[in-house]
């Protein structure tokens, strides 16, 4: 007969249906108690880290445009601005800011960044592209040679006239159809006259006569530009109707050339010039590492502050300008924030970790703290769990040693005291319960004392009854 123990399988029943739930979580905590969770959290922290991605690719692949170009020019500060934290910033030359883009979509080109002169293409046209802001104007020249032009609408000049567009596919060559487009009923598309030629090509036969007219959207920091500027042979048409172009084309703004700002002593121009405008918009694909967008703004900055601009002041770009492309959450969190403090003390891509992870990290904590109190909690349920059922067990043994009849059942009831004592000797029990060991120990004692009592009052009698 035993006495407050179990079958095998029903220790097992009510094992699962008492005590398991307690007990699993309580263990789990024990890694805790026994300071696992030490090695526990930088594992997390790893792992969080990894999700992040914080290590920056070793290159990154720009599109730069035409030969002789702004963008040319600026993806050259960008690649000092780049070396100096680290990266390496590789130059991709294309037929155009459009070709570029082109590359930047692909997923079979290793381009992950890109210029795009607003208004020459769409979201809807490079799903996947997101906008780290313009860097720059850009502002959209007619250059001619011959008679100062009185027509308020330079685009009726050029309907007989040899004009090159620029090539096709380039910025110019796009712009150049709408703007034509608004100006005239029959736009002179498909005209003889017009010519797609790279810009080099196009300012070079300007230069020499042999075309009438160049229509080119660059910088005036672009080479070819400031060739054309430096040529007093050289006309810019006046777009007195800028204001009716922009109504029709938003994506675009006025700009002044202000009377004798190429020469005060010539005081050339003789007036003001209004020239219509676009912006020179930087595009990266958009799982383009966090680091990597963080150094395009921050070089993009950093050229704005130091570059000889002629529309704009010093500081002005990077600016959120260009609708026509979602933003980067990168390049949101610059425009509405500001550069963190950190880029200031840290390199570019340990800055950028901090910056992004910050909320993840305190996240983590908000959770992980509860847990930890959660789990504090918890860990007692194994030994309370065993306690309250050895408990039980020597309630039970107890009382069976008052009610045996004989020896046999008490030397029975004495063996299961044994093992129940050694079960709660190899019981572990958290600090808060090591009381509740020592009580019942003392039980198991008393209940051990009160069974030998007894072992010897029916040894005692067996003896008198042999006597």
């Amino acid at each position: 007969m035993k006495f407050g123990a179990k079958t095998q399988s029903e220790e097992i029943k009510h094992y699962f249906k008492y005590f398991f739930a307690k007990e699993k979580k309580g263990w789990i905590k024990l890694l805790f108690f026994f300071n696992l969770y030490i090695p526990i959290f930088i594992i997390g922290l790893i792992a969080l880290i990894v999700y992040v991605n914080p290590l920056p690719p070793k290159i990154a692949y720009l599109a730069t445009g035409q030969d002789g170009s702004s963008s040319q020019e600026i993806a050259k500060t960008f690649q000092t601005f780049f070396k100096k934290n680290g990266i390496d910033l590789d130059l991709v030359g294309t037929t155009g800011l459009t070709a570029g883009l082109k590359g930047v979509y692909s997923n079979e080109s290793k381009i992950n960044a890109g210029f795009l002169t607003v208004g020459s293409a769409t979201e809807d046209e490079y799903p996947g592209l997101v906008s780290l802001g313009s860097v720059q104007y850009a502002p959209i020249w007619i250059f001619y040679k011959g008679p100062t032009l009185i027509d308020s609408d330079p685009f009726r000049y050029l309907q007989n006239k040899k004009v090159s567009i620029g090539a096709q596919g380039t910025a110019a060559n796009i712009l150049f159809h709408k703007l034509n487009s608004v100006s005239l009923k029959k736009p002179l598309t498909n005209s003889s006259n017009i010519l797609e030629l790279p810009h080099r090509e196009g300012a070079e036969l300007l230069i020499q006569g042999k075309i009438d007219a160049l229509f080119i959207v660059d910088s005036n920091q672009s080479e070819t530009i400031k060739r054309l500027l430096n040529d007093s042979s050289i006309k810019i048409a006046d777009f007195s109707l800028a204001n009716a172009y922009i109504k029709k084309l938003p994506f675009l703004q006025k700009l002044v050339i202000p009377k004798g700002s190429r020469s005060i002593e010539k005081i050339d121009p003789p007036n003001d010039i209004t020239i219509l405008a676009s912006t020179t918009n930087l595009l990266v694909e958009k799982d383009t590492h966090r680091a990597i967008q963080w150094a395009f703004i921050l070089a993009s900055k950093e050229y704005s502050r130091t570059a000889s601009t002629f529309f704009s002041d010093p500081g002005f770009f990077p600016k959120d300008i260009d609708t026509n492309f979602p933003l980067s959450p990168i390049a949101e969190h610059y425009y509405r924030d500001g550069t963190p403090s950190l880029f200031g003390y840290l390199p570019i891509w340990i800055a950028s970790l901090v910056d992004g992870i910050w909320v993840y990290i305190l996240a983590f904590f908000a959770l992980i703290l509860p847990a930890f109190k959660l789990i504090n909690s918890l860990r007692l349920f194994p030994s309370e769990g065993l306690m309250e059922k050895y408990f039980i067990e020597a309630r039970v043994l107890d009382e069976a040693v008052l009610q045996t009849k004989n020896k046999d059942e008490l030397l029975a009831i004495i063996k299961e005291i044994d093992t129940l004592e050694a079960r709660i000797y190899d019981m572990y029990l958290f600090g808060k319960n090591s009381r509740f060991y020592f009580n019942q120990k003392n039980a198991i004692n008393s209940i051990r004392s009160s069974a030998n009592s007894r072992l010897i009052k029916f040894e005692n009698e067996s003896k008198s009854k042999s006597n």
